[in-house]
């Protein structure tokens, strides 16, 4: 980013290159939630949750825009009000832009491999096998516009698959037709046709009104075939979750004790103590949904911040152990990442950055 003053909007389009709104979950709410994209930023704050306390935090000290992990709510509220929507209503109040990177950063790279870095794990591979939701898009353009439609369509959230963007594919061909009375066609197809070429790309579902409306603006057809399909694509490396290995095998217990050393937490363990451990799965957060991956995988055992008791017991029972350290302790290695993106992106500014040290909000009674 270059010396000029920075805007909301600056900052979120340059972290949605890095995070792109399309890997987070269907039902998850990622991006800006309450401020004027226009408005200037001068100082940010980095932190796990959009509360009421850390909007009132980011006002008292003078930053424009909160970034946080989990967003402000999952569903929109039915009113902004103290009571239907205090971190919303605090946000509106006290002027703090607010925005979210939650499952759109669980997937990308660094954020899945935030935790496993955390506990010293060597990382082997994505875990996660959920395919994603797309459209293909097919369209035919004569080869003198093909760039100009595919830039367009890559504008408007095609073209993106994983860490690669304007994913294209071209096939040479003839297009035939004959235009009716009134028609003003911009080439001949009498005869032999007219050459063409069949482009394809994918994009989320969600942008698929804006990607074709974007196709039929830049092709010089005034009556193009563009043409959704819905699909499903494999995932890549932007996927939930990492298989790993410790340095060397060790008892089920040991690695507990580990994960309780290095986020300070006292980790829920389910499965036998004395069980040797030689593979590790690794997820943020909620990790129920990564269970059956994980038994797929082989992994001796899963480490992430919960799972649902039946999720629990039927993973030890197809030989998998659990270790639940609590949903923020492992996510907050996630806003080290945010951060460290965000000063990236405002390096050339004179936007200042502030990260919050994480803070596990829960604590353990014993028994006498």
């Amino acid at each position: 980013m270059s010396a000029k003053q920075l805007r909301v909007f600056d900052v979120l389009s340059a972290l949605e290159e890095r995070f792109p709104s399309q890997w987070a979950e269907p039902w998850d709410r990622v991006g800006l939630a309450v401020g004027d994209p226009g408005s200037p930023v001068r100082s940010v704050l980095v932190t796990l949750d959009a509360s009421v306390t850390s909007v009132r935090r980011a006002a008292e000290q003078g930053h424009d825009l909160l970034l946080t992990h989990h967003p402000l709510f999952l569903e929109s509220p039915p009113t902004l009000t103290p009571g239907s929507a205090p971190g919303a209503f605090a946000a509106v109040r006290h002027g703090v832009a607010v925005a979210a990177f939650h499952t759109n950063l669980d997937r990308a790279p660094a954020g899945a491999e935030a935790l496993p870095r955390a506990l010293g794990l060597r990382i082997m591979r994505p875990l996660e096998r959920a395919e994603q939701e797309v459209d293909r898009i097919v369209t035919y353009v004569p080869g003198a516009a093909v760039e100009s439609v595919v830039e367009a369509a890559g504008r408007a959230g095609a073209g993106r698959i994983g860490e690669y963007e304007r994913c294209a594919f071209f096939n040479d061909g003839t297009g035939m037709f004959e235009p009716l009375d009134g028609a003003r066609p911009v080439a001949s197809a009498s005869g032999a046709g007219a050459p063409e070429t069949r482009v394809e790309m994918v994009a989320p579902r969600a942008s698929r009104a804006a990607v074709l409306a974007a196709i039929r603006d830049a092709h010089p057809y005034e009556e193009p075939v563009v043409i959704a399909t819905e699909g499903r694509l494999s995932r890549g490396a932007a996927r939930l979750g990492r298989l790993c290995v410790p340095d060397a095998p060790l008892t089920l217990a040991s690695l507990a004790t580990l994960v309780a050393t290095r986020l300070g937490v006292e980790p829920r363990v389910w499965g036998d103590p004395e069980r040797m451990v030689s593979t590790v799965a690794v997820g943020n957060g909620s990790v129920g949904g990564l269970v059956p991956d994980a038994i797929a995988a082989g992994a001796d055992v899963l480490v992430g911040g919960e799972v649902r008791y039946h999720g629990a017991t039927g993973a030890v029972e197809a030989g998998c152990a659990v270790i639940e350290a609590g949903h923020d302790a492992t996510e907050w290695p996630l806003v080290r990442v945010l951060a460290d993106a965000v000063r990236a992106v405002v390096a050339d500014s004179d936007v200042r950055v502030v990260a919050d040290e994480p803070v596990v909000a829960w604590w353990t009674a014993k028994g006498r």
